[in-house]
């Protein structure tokens, strides 16, 4: 086990183990979910992958497509989250002019890979054309499985106090017991912040997103209910940020903490075990180094960090709960941008029972 001492003293270890490519060439990937029993689906430029195991030993991929009436066929895809057999699915279009100079000088932004580069783009892009976004749902058990249920569309159904003018809908969790789900807008300006909304009628008016907190200093990325709080990751412009909101009993945002600061470094979507947090981070803000997996106490300190000559551009992680046909409990599940991988790590002692620590 790996002590509090040495997590408070020592530089970050180099995390080691396996690594092995599960799928590939999954166009613009983004995110990745796994739901309770395991099934594993990533958010792509095509619409949503659910990856099974095939007979050779490595994946197949069934494609769940973005159908919703009003809904650009072109638009991002970004953050997914799970409850029971439904899942939700942020989607963000940026209206560009038609002009056909415009065109030509600014390419369709919505065709941008969201590396550090693209990033830039799409945030100096926002301050000039209008973004709308989406949140849309799909029932697991419904034949044929499409996100053809739209929650909520915005900056349309923002309710009264929220900024209207940029919506660029990237990180999402959904809390099952309230109903409610939370919402990262990564545009610039003020409008960066958390949302939350109901969904299936629980709660206020479903559809109608709500401000719930603004972290200071960076735009929210991912996003999880963790234990009674929401744990969120954002970028700022000289640092990268892994923090905590608790939610109050009345549902309002508490106290915000910050657990890890990264210096020039981007983070992005990260999963939490017993104890602490994996987390994405793609590379540093100017795009030139590659990325890694950063490991952090529940202390607030990175104590080791996972870098591997097949590791590009790492964009979301889950951590496996169970056992299943394509991983075992315990692995780490990396969505890696480059070539548009889906890989499977399986890490090295002492790392192997830190990532299990509380599971069956």
């Amino acid at each position: 086990m790996i002590s509090f001492y040495t997590s408070l003293v020592s530089q970050p270890a180099a995390v080691g183990g396996s690594l092995r490519t599960l799928c590939c060439q999954l166009p613009y990937l983004e995110g990745l979910v796994l739901t309770e029993d395991q099934r594993l689906f990533a958010s792509t430029r095509d619409g949503v992958y659910e990856l099974l195991a095939s007979a050779d030993g490595s994946s197949e991929k069934r494609l769940i497509e973005v159908t919703a009436d009003g809904v650009p066929g072109n638009c991002m895809k970004n953050g997914i989250a799970t409850d029971g057999n439904r899942l939700y699915l942020a989607c963000a279009h940026v209206q560009q002019s038609d002009n056909p100079l415009v065109r030509t000088v600014l390419r369709d932004l919505n065709d941008v890979e969201q590396t550090a580069r693209g990033l830039l783009q799409l945030y100096m892009a926002a301050f000039t054309f209008r973004v709308d976004s989406w949140i849309l749902d799909c029932n697991l058990k419904a034949t044929p499985r499409a996100f053809d249920n739209r929650l909520a569309s915005l900056p349309q159904d923002l309710a009264a106090g929220g900024i209207a003018a940029y919506v660029l809908a990237s990180g999402i969790a959904i809390d099952p017991g309230s109903g409610m789900l939370y919402l990262a807008n990564s545009a610039p300006g003020l409008g960066a912040a958390i949302y939350r909304m109901a969904v299936h009628g629980t709660g206020d008016a479903p559809g109608r997103a709500e401000l719930w907190h603004r972290p200071p200093g960076c735009r929210p990325n991912g996003l999880k209910l963790i234990d009674g709080s929401l744990c969120y990751t954002g970028n700022g412009w000289s640092s990268a940020v892994l923090g905590r909101v608790p939610i109050n009993a009345d549902g309002s945002a508490g106290q915000a903490e910050v657990i890890e600061i990264a210096a020039l470094r981007l983070f992005e979507d990260f999963d939490a075990v017993r104890q602490g947090f994996v987390v994405a981070e793609p590379g540093d803000s100017t795009g030139l180094q590659v990325g890694a997996l950063r490991f952090v106490s529940n202390a607030g300190r990175t104590i080791g960090l996972l870098r591997h000559a097949a590791l590009r551009r790492p964009c979301a992680v889950a951590v496996a709960k169970a056992d299943s046909a394509l991983f075992a409990a315990g692995s780490v599940l990396i969505a890696d941008r480059h070539e548009g991988r889906v890989l499977q790590f399986v890490p090295d002692e002492p790392w192997r029972q830190w990532l299990r620590a509380g599971l069956p």
